[in-house]
């Protein structure tokens, strides 16, 4: 898929391995983190309406999209390190941080354990928010993820589009079903053991302003998701009316107003 005007990309080695990234706009430095399966050419949508006002950097998480794909490093503590490493080797000074499920446990994790690198956190639907109760091991985790990949495989953008992705406008399913053809089989790894829970454990170490919308909940997950961010010094919680897991995407005039609302403070 290519790049609208006025992008351009590149690598940087981070943290042992090449990333690749995409950059556009002008202004403070915003850097995007996608979810699992999903790579940094899916935020263009949100990237293009910020690129006014901001520096956006999107990036292939390891083992998705153009980056490097290892046998290892898939940990919670990797993504940090390839997060940071990142950061630092476009220097990009008091970056806003944002992350979708896999990627925001990723920028929220880099939050808790880098305090004076983030100017700003959102939160997209964070990936192990609260304790789960699962009867698969993580060498069962990871054959699933496997099994999905092998049936990527076999199957093209296409069919991948109308099997799995129908219920998406037609330019964001082509995104997301072209984002999992690129991913390696070594993303695996994440499922056995690429997201450390609760998430919500490392609220209390985030120091910078955080908004974190989630997708439209029942009364008793609403009531776990209030308890969590009380934990953040200081945060805003938002669960965004009819919103499913791509929250940007779902209600994309609900959340973009509470996204600029948030950065307005920073």
């Amino acid at each position: 898929m290519d790049l609208p005007a006025g992008w351009t990309t590149d690598a940087v080695r981070s943290n042992g391995i090449d990333l690749r990234y995409y950059r556009t706009g002008d202004g403070p430095p915003l850097v995007m983190a996608h979810g699992f399966y999903g790579n940094g050419r899916c935020w263009l949508p949100l990237a293009e309406d910020l690129a006014a006002e901001y520096d956006v950097v999107t990036y292939d998480a390891r083992g998705h999209g153009r980056s490097a794909a290892p046998e290892t490093g898939y940990d919670i503590r990797n993504r940090v390190a390839d997060l940071v490493g990142l950061v630092g080797a476009l220097d990009l000074v008091d970056p806003i941080l944002l992350g979708h499920s896999m990627g925001a446990a990723t920028v929220a994790w880099t939050a808790a354990e880098h305090p004076g690198l983030p100017r700003g956190l959102v939160l997209e639907d964070p990936a192990g928010m609260h304790d789960t109760e699962t009867e698969t091991n993580p060498d069962e985790r990871a054959a699933i993820v496997h099994d999905q990949l092998r049936d990527i495989e076999n199957r093209s953008i296409e069919e991948l589009i109308e099997t799995e992705y129908d219920e998406f406008d037609p330019d964001w399913a082509r995104r997301l079903a072209a984002a999992a053809t690129e991913c390696s089989p070594n993303i695996a790894e994440i499922g056995r053991e690429g997201y450390p829970e609760p998430l919500r454990e490392v609220f209390d170490d985030i120091t910078c302003p955080t908004l974190v919308l989630r997708s439209d909940a029942g009364t008793e997950r609403r009531v776990s998701d209030l308890a969590a961010a009380d934990s953040l010094a200081d945060g805003r919680l938002v669960h965004v009316p009819d919103a499913g897991h791509y929250v940007f995407h779902d209600e994309h005039d609900a959340a973009r107003a509470e996204l600029r609302a948030f950065l307005r403070r920073l």
